[in-house]
């Protein structure tokens, strides 16, 4: 096992196995003890913050007073998208700019990243001050959305041209911010939307538990099978750990959860159904994760960002809930 360590000036080529073998017994003892305690350390720092987040999101979808569920739900939301279209911007922006991961590790996150990450969080708060002033009029609620998006566009096309020294990496700078408005301010209205589905079942927002769940556990079990069946490459050059076998293996836990939640809630579909959207879901969920991936790929990044300890970036956790949240609300609102 080869690993690239990277410092301010060297990068520095470690072959673990090869030191153990040409180490002496009592440096190969301390060696493997070290190993030991980072990955304690770091399982320790990745469960604390699940822990954290975890919580967070059950208290307000589970035990929050119902009067400030949806104010408390469109801030959360709109944190994310802030955090994870700050990731977005920098990840891309600095690829354009020609920075890569042997220089850094994650891309550096600066104020002009947070800017853009900011204009979409915004579009989730536009959005839900629409609903409440305009809320039998789908055509009037979405006036004041699109006209933040048109204002940031301009702002957005000022700036970056008037400090442009390449008028093609600026062009693509800009397309990026539109892309970022359709890859992630538009799922979080979907998100919004589907908090708001009124659903026949005895607990609170069944639906957004089914939803995250199941493309959830499509990725834990796309992992645990590919560990350990996985032997044909599914996008090699995106992601070379993810396999054909585990791709199939994440479906068949996300159907299975789908079954066990339409059970588990009392959903008024039929199982076919419920096997439909899990199948869908699980989909949209590897899809979403391998475009992620391939965003990082093209610079290099193992990580979007470490704002989370031990996860990586915002973008990194939500990346398989971007496309499976639209087909969810899909499926939500023709059924129900």
């Amino acid at each position: 096992m080869r690993i690239l360590y990277r410092t301010n000036v060297y990068l520095i080529d470690f072959d673990y196995y090869g030191i153990l073998q040409n180490a002496n017994r009592s440096y190969r003892i301390k060696y493997l003890k070290f190993l030991k305690v980072g990955f304690l350390y770091m399982l320790k720092t990745r469960l604390a913050t699940a822990f954290v987040f975890t919580s967070i999101i059950i208290y307000i979808l589970s035990f929050s007073p119902e009067k400030l569920f949806t104010p408390l739900f469109v801030t959360i939301v709109s944190i994310a998208i802030l955090l994870s279209g700050t990731e977005f911007a920098a990840l891309r922006w600095n690829i354009m700019d020609g920075s890569t991961a042997f220089e850094q590790p994650r891309p550096k996150l600066k104020l002009k990243h947070f800017a853009v990450g900011f204009s979409y969080a915004f579009i989730i708060i536009t959005y839900y001050f629409s609903k409440i002033i305009f809320s039998h009029s789908l055509e009037k609620v979405l006036i004041l959305p699109i006209a933040w998006t048109f204002l940031c566009f301009f702002i957005f096309a000022v700036l970056i041209y008037r400090r442009a020294a390449d008028l093609h990496t600026a062009s693509n700078k800009l397309l990026n911010i539109i892309a970022g408005f359709i890859y992630l301010a538009l799922p979080a209205t979907c998100l919004i939307e589907l908090s708001l589905l009124q659903i026949e079942s005895p607990y609170r927002n069944s639906q957004i538990y089914f939803c995250l769940a199941t493309i959830l556990m499509g990725d834990t079990g796309a992992y645990f099978i590919g560990s350990r069946f996985g032997k044909r490459k599914l996008v090699p050059k995106i992601s070379p750990k993810k396999s054909c076998e585990g791709a199939i293996g994440g479906l068949l836990f996300s159907a299975l959860t789908a079954i066990a939640l339409t059970y588990l809630f009392k959903l008024s579909f039929p199982i076919w159904y419920a096997v439909l959207i899990g199948v869908f879901l699980g989909i949209a969920g590897q899809i979403g994760d391998l475009i992620e991936s391939a965003f990082k790929r093209a610079g290099g990044y193992k990580d979007s960002s470490n704002l989370l300890p031990g996860h990586g970036g915002f973008l990194d956790r939500i990346d398989s809930l971007i496309l499976g949240i639209p087909i969810a609300y899909a499926f939500f609102s023709f059924c129900f």
